[in-house]
């Protein structure tokens, strides 16, 4: 009975604001009422209010005993605009933003400065990520939510901006689909499609890492950015579900897939220093999908849509991604939270862009100009 009562106070919340012509401020304060956010007679006061040429903010003082509340996620509704509800340090915080996010921005191959990437356009801003201040990646969202194309986008604007010192070793396990057309650049590595193929590539990688750890202790490096060292090394793993192991597999079966999630536990832990960026991207979270280390590691977590709120809180410890609406929707978390919609980049454009890379090579020959770039 309570959840119908609920239910029917929020919709007629909604029916009366909108037909209600006042002022947002007014409009949230009715709310408040309608929802039941108060304690006894008292409601959240404003106190301050403070606009800018996107969004404005109203902050709250709130009863004791009332905290955020999920009551109030009725206020994009209520307004028909988009809004972000916080609750800080005892205040409650109303962001009201004037315009919506668009639901598709096209790529555009701009450079960008150092070893940022776009991602794409929040309510207030354009979202960037420095891959040289948060190494590492964590990636969730279901099927065709815009997950691959967001690792794509990645990949190429890279290799657009550092033709000469980006490399890549790209597990795409999805059986290769995605990512074995690229496999001839100059700038790839490997492109493991199976589990075999990716314990093979990885043992290569932390070979390379164990190498360089020699290299930087001679030279006195204890960190990439500290040096002249101009290459970076990217790991991407597309569907990191695959690398664990299912429980019909004999023990012996199993040790493949053991050894994959321990070689990218070891390369999160250890290898941002030495210039490494692992990108992990899973369907759906979980504690076996998503390593632990890895998890912790990445200080950068994206989700697109996911199907339950249990999940979206092991992709970025909170709820939301269960409820984002638009394929290439997603929250991009760092200390802050932002909701994005991602850059659509299309795979003909990315083949015209990268061909000038397709150039096959001999191993040898690129791991010494790697190691020149490096270290003489």
């Amino acid at each position: 009975m309570d959840f119908v009562i609920g239910g029917s106070l929020a919709a007629f919340s909604i029916y009366a604001a909108a037909k209600w012509q006042k002022s947002d401020k007014d409009k949230i304060q009715h709310t408040f009422r309608n929802v039941g956010y108060t304690v006894k007679d008292h409601e959240p006061k404003l106190f301050k209010t403070h606009k800018s040429d996107n969004s404005t903010l109203y902050t709250y003082h709130v009863p004791y005993g009332l905290i955020d509340d999920d009551e109030l996620n009725v206020l994009d509704k209520v307004l028909n605009k988009p809004v972000n509800v916080s609750f800080v340090n005892g205040k409650l915080h109303i962001r009201v933003y004037k315009n919506k996010i668009p639901v598709r921005i096209k790529y555009d191959w701009n450079k960008t400065d150092d070893w940022t990437v776009p991602i794409g356009q929040s309510h207030d801003q354009f979202i960037s990520h420095d891959f040289d201040k948060i190494p590492h990646m964590a990636i969730s969202g279901m099927t065709r939510q815009g997950k691959t194309v967001l690792l794509k986008l990645i990949f190429s604007h890279l290799i657009h901006n550092h033709p000469d010192d980006a490399e890549f070793t790209i597990i795409d396990l999805k059986g290769g689909l995605e990512f074995n057309r690229f496999s001839n650049l100059e700038q790839v590595n490997a492109v493991a499609s199976d589990v075999f193929e990716a314990k093979e590539a990885l043992t290569s990688v932390l070979n390379q890492i164990r190498n360089d750890m020699y290299c930087f202790k001679s030279k006195g490096y204890t960190n990439v950015l500290n040096t002249n060292i101009s290459n970076r090394k990217f790991i991407i793993v597309d569907e990191g579900a695959e690398l664990t192991p299912g429980s019909h597999l004999s023990k012996e079966e199993k040790q493949d897939y053991q050894y994959c999630q321990n070689a990218l536990s070891e390369i999160a832990r250890v290898s941002g220093a030495l210039g490494y960026r692992l990108i992990f991207a899973t369907q759906y979270p979980t504690a076996d999908t998503l390593p632990r280390q890895i998890k912790q590691n990445a200080d950068a977590k994206i989700s697109f849509r996911l199907p339950t709120e249990t999940a979206s809180r092991v992709a970025i410890d909170e709820k939301g991604a269960e409820t984002l609406a638009n394929v290439g929707r997603c929250i991009y978390r760092t200390h802050e939270r932002r909701e994005v919609q991602s850059l659509f980049v299309d795979d003909n454009d990315i083949k015209e862009r990268l061909s000038v890379y397709d150039a096959p090579r001999a191993k040898e020959n690129s791991e010494t100009r790697k190691d020149y770039v490096q270290f003489g």
